[in-house]
């Protein structure tokens, strides 16, 4: 069947189809997207000649521009740093709901890498998506976003690796929270969703969420998943709330993580020792810039590498990190 149509110039669009619904004229321009211009910065364009009371009145309307494009700002996103590989955040001030004062002045969070307006930025855009999801679609919705950040973490040879039959490079880990915490149930079992989907990624966790039944059932489901490790994480003023909420949990599923500051309760390695059934106790001595507090001498401890210098930081995504060297805290 020959081409029906009208010829309408060279120069605009020749040939068009006589069956579409709108034909241009002859003279008709392309249509063109019309981008409204940005509001000039009249500070900086009057000067002088603002005055005070319009310059307030100025920044404020900014200000509240700002918070508009903050509010609509959503996305999940990982960080990946030299110890623990790829990680997910979330601000501390909103889900580390049982920080403790000494967690609170000795958290790694309070590194300059972690108060850059970048990774400030990336946290509060994560708990924001998080809640909006929960609230839109409940730990399911959650869950179908989380699975684009968990993807995110795989090597770069995993395809390849699936072909040959072959192991990747660097494991296929993930850190949930190298900051924040868990805070709600429904959270959790957005976790709980993602992790038992993807069994060949390696998952683990430290969290002080265990004073709340309800939460720590939900926490105790997510760490028994065969991928999955779960720490309860303790100092010197929550240690006897965690061997309350380990005793009750079923056998097997928690271990410890220790944060040593310089001076130590005297019934915290006496109680530890307590425990009946064996337990796994990483000690994290207090590190900044390199250096760390004297660490505990213990048969119930095992001192981080990383932290005590036996495994160097790693840059490039493409190498091992400590933790993924170590493995002593993965499952």
């Amino acid at each position: 069947m020959p081409f029906m149509g009208t010829y309408i110039g060279k120069a605009t669009f020749g040939w068009v189809p006589t069956c579409w619904p709108l034909q241009f004229p002859r003279w008709a321009p392309p249509q063109v997207a019309i981008v409204p211009k940005s509001k000039p910065n009249r500070q900086l364009t009057c000067g002088a000649h603002l005055g005070v009371e319009s310059q307030q009145r100025w920044a404020a309307s900014t200000q509240g521009e700002t918070q508009m494009s903050t509010k609509f700002d959503y996305g999940l996103d990982l960080t990946n740093n030299s110890k623990v590989g790829w990680a997910f955040s979330l601000p501390r001030s909103k889900t580390c709901v049982n920080a403790t004062n000494i967690c609170k002045r000795l958290c790694y969070g309070n590194g300059i890498r972690y108060q850059s307006a970048g990774q400030k930025s990336k946290k509060e855009r994560n708990f924001r998506t998080a809640e909006f999801l929960l609230r839109e679609g409940g730990p399911e919705l959650l869950f179908q976003n989380l699975c684009t950040v968990v993807e995110q973490a795989r090597p770069r040879d995993w395809l390849t690796a699936q072909i040959t039959g072959r192991q990747t490079v660097i494991p296929w880990t993930l850190r949930i929270h190298d900051v924040g915490d868990f805070y709600s149930v429904d959270y959790v079992r957005a976790w709980f969703l993602t992790v038992q989907k993807y069994a060949g990624c390696k998952f683990w966790f430290y969290t002080r969420s265990f004073l709340d039944v309800e939460l720590f059932e939900a926490l105790s489901s997510l760490a028994a998943l065969p991928n999955c490790q779960g720490l309860l994480s303790i100092d010197s003023d929550n240690f006897e709330q965690a061997i309350i909420a380990k005793c009750k949990s079923p056998a097997g599923v928690w271990n410890m993580a220790l944060l040593q500051d310089s001076v130590l309760n005297s019934n915290l390695v006496p109680a530890l020792s307590a425990i009946e059934d064996s337990v796994d106790i990483v000690n994290f001595p207090y590190h900044r810039s390199g250096r760390h507090v004297a660490p505990l001498r213990s048969k119930l401890l095992t001192n981080c590498p990383a932290v005590v210098g036996g495994l160097s930081l790693k840059a490039s995504k493409d190498s091992l990190r400590p933790c993924q060297s170590c493995t002593i805290c993965l499952p």
